[in-house]
C-alpha cells in the first residue's frame, strides 16, 4: 500500500514518514497472521497469542487480507461468527 493512501496531503511530515514506513511492516505482519489462520479460525485476540503481534496491528491488517481475498470473517447462519466479543477470521 502506498504512503499516499495512508496519509492526507495536509498531514504533517511526521505522518508522511510514518505512512512510508508502514508498508515495511504490512507484508511480514500479514504473513504471520495468515500462518496463524492456516491452523484454524481465530479472533484478533487469539491471533495475538499465536503471532506475537498486538491486537491493533492485527486489526489493521485483517481488512487488507480481506480485500486481497486471503482471509474472511467466518459466517454462521448468515451472520458474522463472534467469539469473546470479536469476529472470527479464517484463511481463504
Amino acid at each position: 500500500m502506498s504512503a499516499q493512501l495512508l496519509c492526507r496531503a495536509h498531514d504533517p511530515i511526521s505522518s508522511v514518514l510514518a505512512a512510508e514506513g508502514a508498508s515495511a511492516f504490512s507484508g511480514p505482519h500479514c504473513d504471520r497472521i495468515l500462518q496463524a489462520l492456516a491452523t484454524g479460525p481465530a479472533t484478533p485476540h487469539e491471533l495475538q497469542a499465536i503471532t506475537g503481534l498486538t491486537v491493533v496491528q492485527i486489526d489493521r491488517r485483517l481488512p487488507e487480507l480481506l480485500r486481497s481475498g486471503k482471509a474472511r470473517v467466518v459466517q454462521f447462519g448468515g451472520e458474522d461468527l463472534v467469539r469473546g466479543g470479536a469476529r472470527v477470521w479464517e484463511a481463504v
